[in-house]
């Protein structure tokens, strides 16, 4: 308690009226774009009429969805595939938090940063260069099992399939998240208990699984929950490789419902309101699991040890099994996804001249691309304009400890953390179709841009919040001194020194807005277009080609974001090269 009320921001006085009405508006804003939303989807799931006309309310929405055998299985699959894939994901993510950040294993950082970079890369793409790795017919794994392993009989790989789906999702975006949430959780944890484990006797395998485990298990139950939750989110690879073997997941079923003609709204909206009560059941069950077991200190006034384990001639091995795991699963299908996009036939190494440039020449000079293009850099433009602009206010305000309603900001700040991306933009569809607000945001750039910008809630919010509790009440005590206004002093004062976090806020938004499918995919028109959606068109119209062009561009633009904003980051971080800047 001592150190939360010594954190400087607590003396911190903003301008009654104006820190009020920021507060007021900022409550106002989140209650509309997020809890309005949900109660759109919980009502509209009654509703039988279409959107924007009179409202006539009944079970038959409910009926018709869940008589519908594809929609139990769609459920059901949703669930197990959540669960199957977890558990591997969990134990490496693990398993690799704490090699980087308890043991001596060779280049952590290095490693670390290659974690980050890998949570970037879009997963179509990924889910791309897997076909062209594991396609029945002409994956190239298959083709060498055939021809090396002469009692081979068939395809050994195939990834249209539960496994297969399984498989490819080790290598996406949810794993590397898990290790980047985990390396600070294993770094905080004192070395004192595992030190008296090996004067007991214990080897470090036995400490790690008696002792270290089940001193993180919250934190690790917390953030298996939320993978959990990504995974029963999770939509792009199983549109891709669920649908040519009949596989569907509750995203599937709704991207279905959405894009049949007539579209099946009610249905739609049925079957995500099964969704939310589902994620209200784990929030309570999770919430009862912590309160009663609540000790569970890391960090005590005991000593505190951060000393690292010494894995003698291991550390070289778990380097290289680090690495190897990291090139099968990055790596190779990157690799091969650039070889697909020169391919004259994505998959078909046999035939002459298999190699072409014409797909990334038909690419930049479709009129779809250059369309797309501009819809995608507006839109994630916007994005981080508006994630930086809105998010820096609701972190002064949470770092502030002035708030009256301090815990419903933070609440609803971590709402879409728990509502799958395409939950929330079917929920959002609702809210476009059923109010005034259709022509401004239904099929635009702008709707879009708010829809991502409401998913980038929880990051965005949560490091502007460490940003501001960072600096000291003396500021804005001067400033007001001087007879600044409160609007002022924020502008010009505050968010300057807290540039480079809206610069990392900014990039991280911008990508996430470039790459996401799942959010845009019930929002989007022929006008608003962007360059995700035409990869999953490109897709699915069988210019596979052209699809692993795209999605090794995104790629590329992603991975020199990242560089970019690293040597960004050193530069404004590194103390030694700011001392060293001559002075005029």
């Amino acid at each position: 308690m001592s150190q939360i009320a010594a954190s400087p921001l607590l003396a911190r006085r903003p301008g009654r009226f104006s820190g009020r009405v920021a507060e007021l508006a900022t409550l106002s804003f989140f209650a509309v774009v997020m809890v309005l939303p949900i109660l759109f989807l919980l009502v509209g799931s009654f509703n039988t009429a279409p959107p924007g006309q009179t409202p006539s309310y009944g079970l038959e929405n409910w009926t018709r969805a869940f008589l519908d055998p594809q929609t139990l299985s769609a459920l059901w699959m949703s669930f197990l595939f959540s669960v199957v894939r977890l558990i591997p994901s969990l134990a490496l993510s693990a398993t690799a938090a704490w090699l980087i950040a308890r043991t001596d294993m060779p280049g952590g950082n290095t490693l670390e940063f290659l974690c980050w970079l890998a949570f970037f890369v879009p997963d179509f793409p990924l889910t791309l260069a897997w076909i062209l790795l594991l396609d029945p017919n002409f994956g190239f794994l298959n083709t060498m099992a055939a021809t090396v392993l002469l009692f081979v009989d068939g395809p050994l790989f195939n990834p249209y399939s539960f496994w297969g789906i399984v498989w490819v999702h080790l290598g996406t975006g949810g794993i590397w998240l898990n290790v980047m949430l985990l390396t600070p959780i294993f770094r905080r944890l004192g070395a004192t208990m595992e030190e008296a484990a090996r004067v007991a006797g214990a080897n470090t395998v036995t400490a790690l699984l008696r002792i270290t485990f089940p001193v993180l298990s919250p934190m690790i139950i917390a953030i298996a929950v939320l993978s959990f939750i990504k995974g029963l989110e999770s939509f792009n690879t199983e549109l891709l490789l669920g649908l040519p073997a009949g596989i569907y997941v509750y995203g599937t079923r709704i991207y279905d419902y959405i894009r049949q003609e007539p579209p099946a709204y009610g249905e739609a909206t049925a079957l995500g309101s099964v969704f939310l009560l589902v994620l209200a059941v784990l929030a309570v069950l999770y919430r009862r699991y912590l309160q009663g077991n609540r000790k569970f200190s890391v960090v005590t006034g005991q000593g505190y040890s951060v000393s690292r384990i010494k894995l003698g001639r291991w550390r070289y091995v778990a380097l290289g099994g680090f690495v190897s795991w990291y090139a099968v699963m990055m790596v190779l299908p990157l690799t091969f996804l650039l070889i697909g996009s020169f391919m004259r036939r994505y998959g078909f190494f046999e035939i002459n001249s298999p190699f072409t440039v014409a797909h990334w020449q038909n690419l930049f000079a479709d009129p779809l691309f250059l369309g797309s293009l501009r819809n995608s850099l507006a839109i994630a433009g916007i994005t981080a304009v508006l994630g930086v602009l809105l998010y820096s206010i609701v972190g002064y305000l949470l770092a502030s400890r002035r708030l009256v309603a301090p815990a419903l900001l933070e609440f609803l700040c971590w709402v879409p953390w728990v509502i799958p991306g395409i939950l929330m933009s079917l929920g959002l569809l609702w809210v476009f179709l059923a109010t005034p607000l259709r022509g401004i945001l239904y099929g635009t750039v702008w709707g879009i841009a708010l829809a991502l910008t409401i998913h980038a809630s929880p990051v965005s919010s949560q490091a502007f919040k460490s940003a501001f509790m960072q600096l000291g009440p003396d500021l804005e005590e001067a400033a007001r001194v001087a007879g600044a206004s409160w609007r002022y002093t924020y502008l010009r004062i505050l968010l300057p020194l807290v540039a480079p976090v809206a610069a990392t806020v900014a990039m991280l938004n911008f990508g996430t807005a470039l790459t996401s499918i799942s959010t845009p995919v019930l929002l989007y028109s022929a006008e608003s277009r962007p360059l995700s959606i035409l990869l999953l068109e490109y897709s699915f119209t069988g210019e596979i080609e052209r699809a692993a062009a795209l999605g090794l561009l995104l790629t590329a633009i992603i991975c020199a974001m990242m560089l970019i904003g690293r040597r960004f980051g050193l530069q404004m971080t590194n103390p030694r090269r700011q001392e060293a800047r001559p002075t005029a």
